[in-house]
């Protein structure tokens, strides 16, 4: 068995600040928690198109719950999703340019990766499988 630990941390200024935050009060918020793995672990760069089929990152059939790291280092907003990434109602996640997700998947759907652009855009990815 493995541990990772991710890390959480939002911060923000309060909307009378100088540069201000969202809030009327300053944020700091900050979450750990060390989580157990003990499957194997996929990372990959994966070159998406839209040719939307050939994106599958996730698969059902052959892997189990899971931590899903995935980081967006393209100029295009990205998009997760379950069935046909071709259909926009499948998609349950958008990670626009350098931004990340983390969180936690059941295992029970397929992930596909989706941009709406033309071209090819890079989306590195990390899944630690639970078992």
């Amino acid at each position: 068995m493995a541990t990772i630990t991710p890390t959480l941390s939002i911060t923000s200024n309060a909307s009378s600040a100088t540069n201000p935050g969202p809030l009327s009060f300053a944020l700091s918020l900050s979450a750990t928690k060390a989580t157990t793995v003990s499957g194997p672990v996929t990372s990959k760069i994966e070159e998406v198109t839209t040719t939307h089929s050939n994106h599958k990152i996730f698969d059902q059939a052959t892997q189990e719950h899971a931590y899903i790291y995935i980081n967006n280092t393209s100029d295009r907003e990205v998009f997760l999703c379950s069935d046909d990434a071709g259909t926009a109602g499948n998609r349950f996640m958008s990670v626009g340019p350098s931004e990340f997700a983390y969180f936690p998947w059941s295992g029970t759907r397929d992930i596909f990766l989706d941009h709406t652009g033309s071209g090819t855009k890079n989306v590195e990815y990390f899944i630690f499988e639970k078992l």
